[in-house]
Parts: C-alpha cells; sequence; structure tokens
C-alpha cells in the first residue's frame, strides 16, 4: 500500500471512529481533517464544545488517545491523529511551548543548581501539568536517576492517563527500575522505584 492511500485510509478511518464516538456520546459536531505531514489534525467545529473538551481539556485527551489507540492497534506506523477543537487544543500547545521557552530561559539565568536542592521534598509534589511528551520523558529519565542515586522511590504528581503511559513506557526497558500506577479516578501518581530482586 502507497504511503498516499495509508493516509487517506487512516483520515477516514479517523473520521469514522470519531463520528461514531461523538453518536454514542450524544454529541453533534463536524469534523474536518487536515494532512499535517507526520501527523493528522481533525478539527472539530460543535456547540457541544464544552463538553467535548472537558474539565482542563482531560476529555478531549482522552478521545484522542481512544482514537489513536483504535486506528494502531496491530500497526505502529502512519500520522498520529491530534484533536483540535475551535482552536483549543493547537493554544495549550503554543502555551506549553511558551512556558517550555520561559522555563529553560530561567534555568540557564539560575545555573546549576546543587543535588540537595534538586532533592527537596518539594519538588516531588509540585503538579507537572501541561508538560510536552519531550518534558515527560526527560522527566522521568530524570527522576529514575535520582532514584538510582539514593535507593528511594519517588512519587510524580498526579497525572492524566496520557501522560502516566508516556511516563512508564519511557522507563519500561531501563532493568534496574519499575513503575507503578497509584490512587483512583482518572489522575494518577506514577511512582518509579528500584526493581526487586
Amino acid at each position: 500500500m502507497s504511503e498516499n492511500s495509508k493516509v487517506e485510509e487512516q483520515k477516514s478511518k479517523a473520521l469514522t471512529t470519531l463520528s461514531t464516538m461523538f453518536k454514542l456520546l450524544g454529541l453533534e459536531a463536524s469534523l474536518r481533517v487536515e494532512d499535517q505531514g507526520s501527523k493528522l489534525q481533525v478539527k472539530i467545529t460543535s456547540d457541544d464544545a464544552g463538553r467535548i473538551i472537558g474539565r482542563k481539556g482531560q476529555t478531549l485527551e482522552s478521545l484522542q488517545l481512544l482514537v489513536n489507540r483504535i486506528l494502531f492497534r496491530g500497526e505502529e506506523d502512519g500520522p498520529r491523529v491530534m484533536l483540535d477543537i475551535d482552536g483549543y487544543a493547537r493554544g495549550v500547545r503554543e502555551r506549553r511551548e511558551e512556558r517550555s521557552e520561559a522555563e529553560s530561559g530561567a534555568r540557564e539565568e539560575a545555573g546549576e543548581r546543587s543535588e540537595r536542592r534538586e532533592r527537596r521534598p518539594r519538588r516531588r509534589e509540585e503538579r507537572e501539568e501541561g508538560r510536552s511528551e519531550e518534558e515527560l520523558k526527560q522527566l522521568a529519565l530524570d527522576r529514575a536517576k535520582e532514584v538510582k542515586r539514593w535507593g528511594e522511590a519517588v512519587t510524580l504528581p498526579a497525572m492524566n492517563a496520557h501522560d502516566r503511559r508516556i511516563i512508564h513506557v519511557t522507563l519500561q526497558d531501563d532493568p534496574e527500575i519499575e513503575t507503578s500506577s497509584e490512587g483512583e479516578g482518572a489522575m494518577k501518581k506514577v511512582v518509579i522505584s528500584l526493581k526487586k530482586d
């Protein structure tokens, strides 16, 4: 199957899947798919935008995760699907990028922190909300390094299923580290600890 026909098939599948989900949820929405190279952007227009977005974008993130899981069941290649409703997701990504740039600038100005400061207990309790995939991967690697150095388990702040999955997948091949999720509901904490012999 050619690359172009595969993308067209993914577009069709994404539209069908989302349309079915919205119908089952009793939501009215119009959908349009745009090819953006390595990903497909599904633009959603609806009078029920607030319900589709959900609290802090959690419903939209969950829908996006489900659509990608359904589309890539059994095969991993092909463009990922990103959902956007009335510019909401685009605005969130732009705010994340701005925050990331500001944070990296602040880190450069502050210079290197001491090990003691990095290990301060308050750091573990800070919310990591709104982090990009790269930031989450780096967070996982940094905390795993900390666990190996000090031998103490580290508990990350509560996060949604998508972000927890990034942490688990990033550390799954580390022979010294194991991860688990703790808590109830949609927002759970990830615990990173040394593997027990």
